[in-house]
This record gives C-alpha cells, sequence and structure tokens, in this order.
C-alpha cells in the first residue's frame, strides 16, 4: 500500500485518546454505536462525535448490514496507521509461498527426471541422474508448506 499522507483532518482526528481507543476497538471488528459504547463506558452522544470526526478524516467508515443495524469498521487507511507494516508482511509472506511452491514442483520435476529416461537422453547415459528420494520429499515439503502459506496469507488479509 502506499505511504499515508497525513493531514490536518487526520491528525486532528488522531489528537484524541478517545478516538484512537475507538480506532483499537474497531481493529479487532466491526462494531456499532452501542458495542462501542459498552466497550468504552462512554456515553453515546460522545461516541457519536468521535465517531463523525473518524468519519470525516477517512479512518472509519459505516457499513450498513440488514438495514437494522449501522457498524463501523476502519479503511484501509485507518488500518494503515494501526499497522503500518501489515501490509508488507502480507507481501513477503506471500513471496515466500510462492517461491516454495515453485522450488517444490522443480525438486518434484527432477525426482520424476531420475526415475525415467527422456528419449533426448537414452543415448547418452551420463546424462541419466541417479534415483533420489530427496527430491521427492523436498518437493513434498515446499509444495506443502506453500499451500499453507498461501492459505495463512490469505486469511491474513481478510483482517
Amino acid at each position: 500500500m502506499d505511504k499515508i499522507a497525513l493531514d490536518k483532518r487526520i491528525i486532528g482526528a488522531l489528537a484524541s485518546e478517545t478516538r484512537i481507543g475507538i480506532l483499537k476497538k474497531i481493529d479487532y471488528g466491526s462494531m456499532t454505536l452501542s458495542k462501542l459504547t459498552d466497550k468504552l463506558n462512554i456515553s453515546k452522544s460522545t461516541v457519536h462525535e468521535h465517531l463523525t470526526i473518524l468519519i470525516e478524516s477517512g479512518l472509519v467508515k459505516k457499513v450498513n448490514r440488514d438495514n437494522k443495524w449501522v457498524y463501523y469498521e476502519l479503511t484501509g487507511k485507518g488500518t494503515e496507521i494501526l499497522h503500518p507494516r501489515k501490509m508488507t508482511k502480507i507481501i513477503v509472506l506471500l513471496s515466500t509461498a510462492i517461491l516454495s511452491f515453485v522450488v517444490g514442483i522443480v525438486g518434484l520435476y527432477w525426482f520424476v527426471r531420475s526415475i525415467f529416461i527422456f528419449p533426448e537422453e537414452a543415448l547418452n547415459l551420463k546424462a541419466m541422474a541417479p534415483y533420489e528420494p530427496v527430491h521427492l520429499i523436498a518437493g513434498l515439503i515446499l509444495i506443502s508448506l506453500g499451500i499453507v502459506l498461501l492459505s495463512f496469507g490469505k486469511n491474513r488479509t481478510k483482517r
């Protein structure tokens, strides 16, 4: 994600401990005004005023669900301010997963290649690699690791 430009509204929104507390509570998941009021032990009108400022600054957004309740949740900008390196961690995690997956496939290729003689190599007996189960084991482990890391990265991006 690009760098966040801190303008006057964002700095003003972050100048209050109460608003920072609201951001931290919403970081755990979207909440209604009533739930925030209960968690923070502050009156509804006060929480509503602070939420209005956070919405105007672009750190929080309203989400209507079931046309019954209004939930408040962090925007991308709000998440980036609370967790500035989160996207970097996810990118590193997904890159590692893809690299692991690709190296695992290469390991499986070398295993299969060591078992079978390809037609172009049939004349050259020295080109035949010995049967190496380490390629099979390493390939399967790396592919499994890649799949686990990809699913973990997918779950991290949903938060």
